[in-house]
This record gives C-alpha cells, structure tokens and sequence, in this order.
C-alpha cells in the first residue's frame, strides 16, 4: 500500500489486480490536470461535489456523487473537488511518473 499526502488531499493505492486508489479533498482542490500515454483509469465521485470535471474534450460543471467517469489512454482529464470529496479511482497500471503528461496530449 502507498500513502501520500500533501495540501490538497490524501491519496491511498494499493493493488490487488487493478491499481486502486481513494482521495480525500482536503478542501477545494484540482487533481489531473494530466493525462496516461498507456494507462486507462475509471473514477467513481462516491461523495461530494465535482466543480468542474473535464474528461478529454468533456466539460461538466457542479457534477454530484455519485458520478462514474472512464478515462481512456491518451486522455487529458481534470477535477476541481470541492473540500471534503471523496475520488475512487481503477487503474491498468500501476504509477508511472514517465506516462504522467502534464496537460492534453498534442
């Protein structure tokens, strides 16, 4: 199991097949803001509220849990948590910080 936290939230992931992880906003806060040469990842928003959620050319606002979001490869996607959020997220890989692109794909 991996634990990291820093200012905007707390990130749990652990593995048992799929990379799973579970954040907590810690208040609003804006996670992504990336996207996954080879990795697919599924969200669950299981509480709270997305203020924005942009998943490729996708753009929802005031988005309430519970709300399912697929995130294919090569996918730029972003969430604006408001505080207390809880974001489950599926992976296919595990972290790779070389297939971590900040920003959308060109």
């Amino acid at each position: 199991m991996f634990i990291h936290e820093d200012s905007r939230r707390k990130l749990i992931e652990w593995s048992g097949g799929m990379v799973s992880k579970a954040l907590v906003a810690k208040h609003d806060c804006i996670v992504g803001d990336h996207h996954h040469r080879n990795k697919e990842e599924r969200f669950l928003l299981l509480s709270g509220i997305a203020r924005i959620a942009i998943i490729g050319s996708d753009r929802q606002e005031s988005v309430v849990a519970p709300r399912e979001f697929i995130v294919p490869p090569n996918t730029y996607h972003l969430f604006d948590l408001a505080e207390g959020s809880i974001l489950l997220g599926v992976a296919s890989q595990e972290f790779d910080p070389n297939d971590e692109i900040k920003g959308e794909p060109c």
